[in-house]
């Protein structure tokens, strides 16, 4: 394991890297469901954490 991350810092080279269409458009509506559920919970904790305790705590038999 050492071995491979001393040759991994040894060996440099330039990195390119390319993000598609598709990845891109995943990684903007990932940034924006988080910022929503930040801004959400944010204004509304105690409701939160109320619905995640009727969870947790509901019959599972």
């Amino acid at each position: 394991m050492l071995l491979v991350l001393l040759l991994l810092l040894a060996g440099t080279a330039p990195a390119y890297a390319y993000i598609d269409g598709g990845s891109a458009h995943l990684i903007i509506q990932g940034l924006i469901a988080a910022a929503v559920g930040l801004v959400y919970y944010i204004r509304n904790p105690r409701e939160i954490w109320r619905a995640l305790k009727r969870r947790w705590n509901r019959d599972r038999s």
